[in-house]
Formats: structure tokens, C-alpha cells, sequence
């Protein structure tokens, strides 16, 4: 039976052309491209194998992404050099990889690891002026009760500001773009469709970025507080 021998987490772009493809599609893109490119992936066992690749969190349909993680678990080594060779020969700047690391075996799984996302968003029917405002106002309070209702589930309430770490505004040429940064943890994940909707009811998005994701960098102190609650 095949075991991971290596495991190395890659970034990669979703661009403007293909933003509106599923998170399946970019599943099955890059696994052909791995094939492709000759890399020994790593397989599950059983009667439908699946390939051993992870995702730190799926892009929602139509979203742009410039930061995106998926980490690729290897049944033989390869230099890093060589991986990013190989792969970017087999893909698109629609799709491409920007860079890749080695990352110990051990890791908790990839998503566990997510806890912030960046999005930058272009608005509509908002000035400047006004998205300061909302956006100072917002800030200034402690806690910002929210009720997302979601069609066919039960409504989901939280504190939107729990969720919500930085937010700025950038006007430029009289276009009102925000930069946010949202929780995407386990815990609570803050999706900026909510953001925008509690803060400017009445602009619309031109376009979401998701311009990149923060992982916890698990650290031996930290493992132990979670285990026995407290550090050795």
C-alpha cells in the first residue's frame, strides 16, 4: 500500500474567465494537470480511489481568487523546483500556480488550519464618503447582531463583528472598493455577500476577489494548550 512520502502546499489564481466554474471542475483541473505533468500523486485506497489532493476552503461560484491553497500529497519525492516546472507546464494563466512549499506530513489537515480570508470588493451605488461612514461606524461597535437568512435552512444568526478583523476603504477615480479581512474558520466563517449586505444594503458588487488566505502556523506550545490546556 502506497503511503505519503511528501506533502506541498501550492498556491494558485482562479481569474476572471473561469470564475464561475465549480469547486468540482477545479478539483478534476488539477488533478489532470498532475497527471499530465508525470508527478507520483498520492491515491485513497479502495474501490474508487480519489486522489489525495485538499483545498483550504472551496471559492464560491463567480468569485475571482488570487490566493487560493491546495496542498498535494505525494507518493515519491520531487524537488520543488521540479514540481513547479512540470505543473505550470500543464496549466493556464486562467488557472495557474504561483508557488509551492513543503509542509511536514504531520500537519492537521489543511482546512483545520484556515482562519482568515481577504477579499477585496468593488462596489457599486456607494461613494466613498458614504462607505467610510458605514464602515467607521461599523468598527466603533462591540458586537453587530446579524441574522443571514439562507433559503431552505434555518436563518443563521451571529456577531458579525466577531467575524470581521480590518476593513478599509479604497476611492479611486470616484470608484469605491473594500478591502476586508473575515473570519473562515471552523468557528464562524464570515461570507463578504454578508458583509456588504449588513454595511450597503443598497450598492451591489461588480466583482468579489478573494485575494488570499491566513493559515494558523501550528506551533509545538500551541498543540500542547489544545491537548492538556495548558503549555509545556
Amino acid at each position: 500500500m502506497s503511503e505519503a512520502r511528501q506533502r506541498i502546499r501550492a498556491r494558485f489564481r482562479k481569474g476572471e474567465r473561469v470564475r464561475h466554474i465549480s469547486h468540482l471542475d477545479v478539483l478534476r483541473y488539477w488533478e489532470r494537470a498532475i497527471r499530465r505533468a508525470e508527478l507520483p500523486l498520492l491515491y485513497s485506497q479502495g474501490f474508487t480511489p480519489h486522489p489525495k489532493i485538499a483545498f483550504a476552503a472551496p471559492l464560491p461560484l463567480g468569485f475571482i481568487g488570487e490566493g487560493e491553497i491546495m496542498e498535494v500529497l505525494l507518493e515519491e519525492r520531487v524537488t520543488l523546483e521540479a514540481f513547479a516546472a512540470v505543473l505550470s507546464a500543464q496549466t493556464t494563466p486562467d488557472l495557474e500556480l504561483r508557488e509551492g512549499s513543503e509542509v511536514p506530513l504531520g500537519l492537521p489537515a489543511l482546512p483545520t488550519l484556515l482562519r482568515w480570508a481577504d477579499y477585496r470588493l468593488a462596489l457599486d451605488g456607494v461613494t466613498p464618503e458614504h462607505a467610510t461612514e458605514s464602515v467607521n461606524a461599523f468598527l466603533a461597535t462591540e458586537t453587530f447582531p446579524w441574522r443571514q437568512e439562507r433559503e431552505g435552512k434555518k436563518a443563521r444568526e451571529y456577531d458579525l463583528r466577531t467575524g470581521v478583523t480590518s476593513i478599509s476603504i479604497d476611492a479611486r477615480e470616484g470608484r469605491t472598493a473594500i478591502d476586508a479581512r473575515l473570519s473562515c474558520g471552523q468557528e464562524l466563517t464570515v461570507r463578504p455577500e454578508q458583509l456588504v449586505a449588513a454595511l450597503f444594503p443598497t450598492a451591489t458588487v461588480e466583482r468579489y476577489v478573494r485575494v488570499g488566505l491566513v493559515l494558523e502556523e501550528p506551533s509545538a506550545a500551541l498543540q500542547a494548550w489544545r491537548e492538556k490546556g495548558q503549555y509545556e
